[in-house]
């Protein structure tokens, strides 16, 4: 098979690769469906998220993919229809793709999602695995007898991997990512500032402000809910004061990131003290993120460029180069 496009389906974001163009979609994986009918959805995508906390009770948003599983099967064919619509040209027929995975995704989880694509009319799919893609996407230079390591910070789930493209090494994957990170500043503003505020309004604080630097000042004007009173208000808020959600985040991705490089044997840790760890995904964006790790981890440390959309770059390159496809796809 030779897949016309690659697709990365992510808790928060869906992404699309399309062969001899580029990445030509980019969009929330949320859609609105009114009194069940997924045949006719109300929105998809942005304009779906845009009607959160705006729609009557006879309309669902339904986010249908946790960060290991899919959660609603018929929103996620529908969404996925819609997708490949809007990116293919008129009478094109699109029946292949490559499909990205997690890291370690079971059997039953990759059928799941080729039965979604199935339902979705693509019926040839191959699978290649996220923190390959992410590595190859940012541009490492992947042999088979010298490890890269990674961790990649997702919408849902962030994983901490070191392989080379015979396989993994040593990787685990946490139910931790932006999302995760979302709430916890939810949570911060509500005890510490009496402020209650929207997961949109936490994850404007999260793109805007989230720093690892204490005494970084940037400041943005955030609204929400004054616990004392009831009444909405307006307040300034600067990165030192989400600071502490921040790194207790991080806290808990580099300390399975340590055990991860401490099962390392010998020449495979010296590798990597040498080659350093790539930092990809959209949660990668938080300020200071390369200076923190290298520091807590004793190794050099690289965002990468793009980051948000390394593995789905990388994914990119598999359609391009069918001898890699063949090597990189998983067998199941």
């Amino acid at each position: 098979m030779k897949p016309k496009i690659a697709i990365d389906i992510g808790t928060s974001f869906t992404k699309i690769y399309k062969a001899k163009t580029d990445v030509v979609l980019v969009e929330p994986t949320v859609i609105a469906v009114k009194n069940g009918n997924y045949s006719r959805p109300v929105a998809c995508g942005k304009e779906a998220l845009s009607l959160v906390g705006k729609v009557a009770d006879d309309t669902q948003i339904i986010f249908p993919v946790s960060s290991t599983d899919i959660l609603d099967y018929k929103a996620l064919v529908a969404l996925i229809e819609y997708f490949v619509k809007k990116i293919k040209l008129p009478f094109e027929v699109i029946s292949d793709v490559l499909l990205t995975v997690q890291c370690g995704s079971t059997r039953e989880v990759i059928k799941k999602f080729e039965n979604a694509l199935i339902g979705a009319k693509i019926y040839n799919v191959c699978f290649a695995e996220a923190p390959i893609l992410a590595l190859i996407g940012a541009g490492a230079e992947l042999t088979s007898d010298v490890p890269s390591a990674v961790i990649d910070f997702g919408g849902g789930q962030t994983t901490v991997c070191v392989l080379t493209p015979e396989g993994v090494i040593s990787g685990a994957s946490m139910e931790i990512g932006g999302n995760h990170l979302n709430q916890m500043i939810m949570e911060h503003t509500e005890t510490a500032l009496n402020l209650s505020i929207s997961s949109a309004t936490a994850e404007l604080l999260k793109t805007s402000l989230a720093s690892l630097d204490e005494d970084d000042e940037t400041k943005i004007v955030i609204s929400g809910k004054d616990n004392l009173t009831g009444k909405n208000r307006s307040m300034q808020i600067s990165a030192s004061q989400i600071y502490k959600p921040v790194r207790e985040f991080l806290g808990k991705v580099l300390q399975v990131a340590n055990m991860i490089i401490s099962r390392l044997g010998g020449d495979t840790l010296s590798q990597i003290l040498k080659s350093g760890v790539y930092l990809t995904g959209g949660g990668s964006a938080i300020y200071g993120l390369g200076d923190y790790v290298s520091s807590s981890l004793g190794i050099k440390a690289e965002v990468v460029s793009e980051a948000e959309i390394a593995v789905i770059k990388g994914a990119g390159k598999l359609v391009e180069n069918k001898e890699l496809l063949e090597k990189l796809k998983l067998k199941v």
